[in-house]
């Protein structure tokens, strides 16, 4: 039986897979854009403040979250305080995947 969920920057056979940054800073931007209504993926940068400008709001939140534990194969909790503070931008949600998680 397989995990829901594989570990942090884990392929299936375990070795490490690298994140590329800026693709994955696209990604939020894309998950990001198709959230809001105000706001376009190419008008989106790293500092962009997400959840105190009112870009997104609770339900995204949470919709977000999941999303970056899916796509980048973390458990958020395990690396940082979750809050709408702590990833109000595309820079605070991935430094702590790259600092913590051992990618480059």
């Amino acid at each position: 039986m397989s995990a829901w969920f594989r570990k942090s920057g884990a392929d299936s056979d375990g070795t490490r897979v690298p994140l590329d940054a800026e693709s994955a800073a696209q990604k939020l931007r894309d998950f990001i854009a198709a959230k809001s209504k105000l706001v376009q993926a190419s008008e989106i940068a790293n500092n962009t403040k997400l959840f105190s400008a009112g870009l997104l709001d609770s339900l995204a939140y949470v919709e977000l979250v999941l999303f970056v534990e899916k796509e980048f194969r973390v458990k958020l909790a395990d690396i940082i305080d979750v809050n709408m503070d702590s990833l109000d931008s595309i820079e605070q949600i991935l430094r702590p995947i790259i600092e913590k998680c051992g990618h480059p």
